[in-house]
């Protein structure tokens, strides 16, 4: 009876769907809609994220459109939570690819590929790790000057254990880029459930840090450029597989 019960232990397993295991990579895909496809770009995107679900793509992919500032009605999704090397093992890349260019690219201009490093130790709260998406996300970008990632990230954890003690403060999740962009460059993701919450809630880095001069100088001397703009979540355009 042993051996039967490992035999179908072992048969399971065969059998059963590979899961994707949590990781730090975060890849962003950025696309400007073409004038007047918005409606045809929403219809074939769904119909391309039912490619996924047929062929048991086990990747979270997330959609957003962009609500504000100099990409207002841009399209970002994006997969997170997974290592790195979960991307070259993904389910069928030339028919994924086939797919989409066949249903999605006549309706929108291809912008940025970014890949992001989650930093959890600096973060206050992981949502899409763990697929619990905000209505909003508020999203910030921080260029730095070169060599000054130590003392940015040295701020950064300052701000973390003040976040930490404010019971109202939302999640806020850093990121670092990897590839595809200027670097040095973070992003900041703070959740947002409605507009309402920008009346609890409207501290940024520079406030967060008054308290300690030291770390508001190291934020200061580090930020290069920075920019804001908030994704309102599309959950019909996004794909969230079962664990």
């Amino acid at each position: 009876m042993t051996c039967r019960a490992l035999f179908a232990a072992l048969a399971l397993l065969l059998i059963s769907p590979v899961k994707a295991q949590q990781g730090p990579a975060a890849h962003f895909f950025v696309y400007q809609i073409n004038t007047g496809a918005q409606t045809k770009f929403e219809e074939a995107y769904r119909h391309h994220l039912d490619w996924h679900r047929n062929h048991h793509d086990p990747l979270v992919w997330y959609g957003w459109m962009v609500a504000d500032g100099k990409r207002d009605g841009y399209f970002i999704d994006a997969n997170v939570g997974e290592p790195f090397a979960a991307f070259d093992h993904r389910v069928d890349v030339e028919q994924d690819g086939a797919d989409f260019r066949a249903n999605v690219t006549p309706y929108v201009t291809p912008q940025a590929q970014l890949a992001y490093e989650l930093l959890p130790q600096l973060s206050y709260g992981t949502p899409l790790e763990s697929r619990k998406p905000s209505d909003t996300v508020q999203v910030t970008y921080f260029d730095l000057h070169p060599g000054t990632e130590a003392r940015f990230e040295h701020a950064l954890q300052v701000a973390r254990r003040v976040l930490a003690s404010m019971p109202a403060a939302p999640p806020h999740t850093w990121y670092r880029l990897v590839t595809g962009g200027d670097k040095p460059q973070y992003m900041l993701l703070v959740a947002r459930a409605n507009w309402a919450s920008y009346d609890t809630f409207r501290e940024d880095l520079a406030d967060l840090l008054a308290n300690d001069q030291g770390a508001l100088r190291d934020f200061t001397d580090a930020v290069r450029l920075s920019t804001t703009e908030s994704w309102q979540y599309r959950a019909d355009l996004s794909n969230l597989p079962q664990h």
